[in-house]
């Protein structure tokens, strides 16, 4: 099986070195019998990224680097996924808040037992989870509104970490206009209505703050544009059913 897992990074000089390497040594030890890549999508970075992966991808063909001159979370892995066909995308978060033991079982779940999509669900019964107060309730706010706007099944359509089979990368992915951070969440849910097969799959998660790296996101921020987002696709899920 041949994977493609992308890694949508904006100035992370502090950890995609250690973060890329770490990822490649559990595929090396963990996913040895797929043909796998991984694409660092750097979004627009102006510090050292660049030339971090640039080093790693000189020892190993298996890393690439692909540069993304106009920033945007979901524009990244837009682009890392475009880039290739394969059988099975992923993608996940530059800071690795998704302990690497769930990719086994992402993959598995369209290898093996059929389903087009699965995700990281940070409120699976059997998933273990490390963050603020702040984030949890701000989490179950945006949980809630898109049961009551939207109806959703999914329960964490937000987690940075997917994976995607050839259907939807060919049939939803034209479909979600979303090139930031709303981007995965507008992905599983049009799937999700389209019928698609979803699993959500436990996890181990935890809010990285590594010393000298800022947040990338403003939460409030974030969720002041999350709604609007959520209004718009409500609007124009009646055109897509």
């Amino acid at each position: 099986m041949k994977l493609i897992i992308a890694i949508p990074a904006y100035n992370e000089e502090k950890i995609i070195g250690k973060n890329v390497n770490a990822l490649r040594d559990f595929c090396d030890w963990n996913l040895s019998q797929h043909d796998w890549k991984i694409v660092v999508a750097d979004n627009c970075s102006t510090d050292a990224t660049k030339s971090i992966v640039s080093d790693i991808v000189k020892k190993d063909p298996r890393i690439q680097h692909f540069y993304v001159a106009q920033k945007g979370k979901g524009l990244a892995i837009r682009r890392a996924w475009l880039e290739d066909n394969a059988d099975a995308y992923v993608f996940m978060d530059a800071d690795l808040a998704v302990d690497l033991s769930a990719l086994p079982a992402l993959v598995s779940a369209l290898e093996g037992e059929g389903y087009d999509m699965a995700c990281g669900s940070r409120y699976h019964k059997e998933s273990r989870v490390k963050r603020t107060f702040l984030r949890r309730m701000i989490s179950f706010i945006y949980r809630l509104l898109l049961k009551i706007m939207l109806r959703t099944r999914i329960q964490d359509a937000p987690c940075g970490f997917k994976a995607i089979n050839q259907k939807i990368k060919n049939e939803v992915l034209p479909k979600v206009r979303s090139n930031e951070w709303f981007f995965d969440s507008e992905l599983v849910i049009i799937a999700e209505k389209l019928g698609y097969k979803i699993k959500e799959i436990p996890v181990a998660w935890e809010e990285k703050n590594e010393k000298g790296r800022k947040s990338r996101v403003s939460i409030l921020s974030l969720g002041v544009e999350y709604v609007k987002k959520v209004l718009e696709l409500k609007k124009r899920l009646r055109t897509l059913l």
